[in-house]
């Protein structure tokens, strides 16, 4: 629900663009640059006042929440990973300028994403397999923060920067912003931080569902269930960053830091174990479980354009992070500390060849994980990958035609009596884009392997995040997917888009109820099966009125839902905590200095459920937003007002292991101002 765009480049931004602008953009995802109207599976890009507006969370999944075919995992708040088409953990990648966020996030939706969203210059979200690209992590989508840690963009004069504050009155958010970058000579420079607050999130009503202890042996025992906030639902974060680049024709070479650190609790039930032996109690006490992140990260970008020749540029990239992050009781001592060492590098040759142009790749990713404690539900495993890839693209008249493959070799190897894994993928993909008349006509073939993750395979314990005792498989497979994914948009008056999709999944790997209790908690298995994914997105932007001096009045309207059941099993066959389907309108008034919005999402009750899974009800959403712009030279600044859940409703996400205890936020208005210079 926003007009102004930013340069994908420096972040600044600009004059009024509509959604078509948008789509011209480039996405750097796609390592080849390939424009978003040329790609043959659904892209959307979230920059300028739009990722200004929405970034009023330390949660990826929150911010992109409201996109079609995206929602958030929601662990509360702060601890929420996107949700593509019903694909989370695991299956979808989330990168950070296309290095891997290399955090926990995808073993356990407590555990929040390393990436603060205050950062980043501009949101790719690929809907779909990439696993050409990326791996078969990247079955089911990808979302790269692109940022400037390493600033290999040029700034626009020898000196540029941004300072933002905002708040909101449903958390209590205090969160700033301060950056500055410039060039002397050749060399680029860059500093950011952020600081970030928030008190418990406030709602409306009780936290837990309604009836939710009707069924248990408790039930006529009198409970104090908390009103009006979610418990233990509060954070503290800070984060910054430094680099230094060198910039030329023939290419860049530079290296960037990053700190990150995040205390945020755990909503829901406290843990309520004594604490890891010989564990030193913290200052405090809290009101429940916390978690206590530190990652440390260095970041390499290099790029060299050959000035002839078929070879158009080489690329090396490289991330190295040392995370750790602890789980504190409410007594004060640590329950369980989770480790995690990891180095990702990726090379990439961009060449051209006749009519053809492409990318081929090498993928490399080390990696060491180890939970000790309490709640080590998981052994230490080291995990090496290798990937091999081969992307190529052509124009035939009106037609163009992509093809590509990839080898993916992964090992883990447990620290346990378990087996090790050792096994290699193969995926392959297709795609066309045409336009027909003022269309634009896309499809994608898609053959694509998924490994195993290692909590998939090796979680043995009690889970208390997911209230589940877990069991892996260490005779897991690889997963086996066909799918495709057709898409046609246009518009000159007004624009549209429709994006279909079908997936067959062979041996689809899900965490499913057993009915058992083991260590006064439900057991659940990972198991495979195959399955069945299919949805849609669809979204249309119309005119109503035009003006002289830029004013315009669109209406917007969009919709998704996606569907996944199990084949071959007997009794229910519904995959837990899939999405449900959402219709929404809104109005949207624009100028060149300012724009106002407003829009309703209708979220549909989510009765196809799996067993031992709660239904969610319906509701909707209303939000609104205004934006306004001052320019001074080059200084710019914005001023933003937003009100979200206006209604106030008791919503609850079908996709989150905390339906029952966690609603989504209460009525709340967010404001803040940035300002550029």
């Amino acid at each position: 629900m926003t007009c102004l765009a930013a340069d994908p480049a420096h972040g600044q931004e600009g004059e009024p663009a509509h959604e078509d602008a948008l789509e011209r953009m480039t996405v750097t995802a796609t390592a080849l640059g390939t424009h978003a109207e040329d790609l043959p599976i659904p892209v959307s890009v979230m920059d300028g006042d739009e990722l200004v507006l929405k970034s009023g969370t330390g949660s990826l999944g929150e911010v992109l929440a409201g996109e079609p075919g995206i929602t958030g995992s929601y662990f509360g708040p702060v601890s929420s990973r996107p949700i593509i088409r019903g694909q989370a953990g695991p299956r979808v990648r989330i990168l950070q300028d296309r290095i891997g966020a290399l955090d926990v996030s995808a073993i356990s939706p407590d555990h929040a994403v390393s990436i603060e969203p205050l950062f980043a210059r501009r949101i790719e979200i690929l809907r779909g397999p990439a696993t050409l690209l990326y791996g078969g992590g990247a079955e089911g989508g990808v979302v790269n923060t692109v940022t400037n840690r390493v600033p290999v963009y040029d700034p626009l004069g020898l000196i540029e920067g941004a300072v933002e504050l905002r708040t909101d009155s449903a958390s209590g958010e205090e969160a700033g912003l301060a950056m500055l970058e410039g060039r002397v000579g050749s060399f680029n420079w860059h500093v950011e931080g952020v600081s970030r607050e928030t008190d418990d999130v406030e709602i409306n009503g009780p936290a837990e569902r309604p009836g939710l202890h009707e069924d248990e042996e408790h039930a006529g025992e009198e409970e104090e269930v908390p009103e009006g906030i979610i418990p233990n639902s509060d954070s503290d974060s800070w984060s910054y960053s430094t680099g230094v680049a060198w910039t030329g024709d023939a290419g860049h070479l530079g290296v960037g830091y990053t700190r990150y650190r995040s205390r945020y609790g755990l909503p829901g039930e406290s843990h309520g174990h004594e604490g890891e032996e010989g564990a030193e109690p913290e200052p405090e006490i809290f009101d429940g479980a916390r978690i206590f992140m530190d990652q440390e990260r260095w970041d390499f970008k290099s790029e060299w354009r050959p000035s002839s020749g078929a070879i158009e540029a080489l690329r090396l990239d490289a991330g190295i992070s040392d995370y750790t992050h602890r789980e504190v009781e409410p007594s004060g001592e640590t329950g369980t500390v989770f480790d995690d060492e990891s180095t990702e590098a990726r090379f990439e040759a961009l060449h051209s060849l006749g009519e053809w142009n492409g990318v081929a790749g090498l993928q490399y990713l080390s990696r060491e994980f180890s939970a000790v404690g309490e709640e080590a539900y998981l052994p230490l495993v080291e995990t090496t990958k290798w990937g091999a890839f081969l992307l190529e693209e052509r124009h035939f008249g009106k037609l163009t035609f992509s093809a590509g493959a990839r080898l993916e070799q992964m090992e883990h190897d447990p620290a346990s009596a378990a087996p090790a894994y050792d096994d290699t993928a193969f995926s392959g993909s297709a795609g066309f884009v045409r336009p027909f008349g003022g269309a634009v006509v896309s499809l994608n073939l898609n053959y694509t392997e998924r490994h195993p993750a290692p909590e998939e395979l090796y979680s043995e314990g009690p889970h208390l995040a997911t209230g589940l005792y877990e069991i892996g498989d260490a005779g897991l497979g690889r997963e086996k997917n066909r799918s495709v994914d057709l898409g046609i948009r246009g518009g000159e008056a007004w624009s549209w888009s429709v994006n279909l999709f079908y997936k067959d999944a062979g041996d689809y790997i899900y965490l499913a109820g057993t009915g058992e209790i083991e260590d006064e908690l439900p057991v659940a298995e990972y198991r495979q099966a195959d399955a069945t994914f299919y949805g849609y997105e669809v979204e249309a932007r119309v005119p109503l009125w035009h003006l002289e001096g830029g004013h315009e009045l669109h209406a917007l309207l969009w919709s998704d839902m996606t569907r996944g059941t199990l084949d071959g099993v007997s009794g229910n066959r519904n995959i837990p905590r899939m999405p449900v389907q959402r219709l929404a309108a809104g109005l949207e008034w624009a100028t060149v200095a300012w724009s106002a919005a407003v829009e309703a999402v209708y979220h549909d009750d989510q009765q196809h459920t799996a067993d031992f899974e709660s239904e969610t009800s319906a509701y909707t959403l209303v939000n609104a937003d205004f934006v306004y712009s001052l320019d001074f030279g080059r200084a710019r600044t914005l001023l933003f007002v937003r009100g979200k859940n206006l209604l106030d409703v008791d919503g609850r996400r079908s996709v989150s292991f905390l339906k029952d205890s966690a609603p989504i936020p209460g009525r709340s208005l967010e404001a803040g101002v940035r300002v550029g210079f």
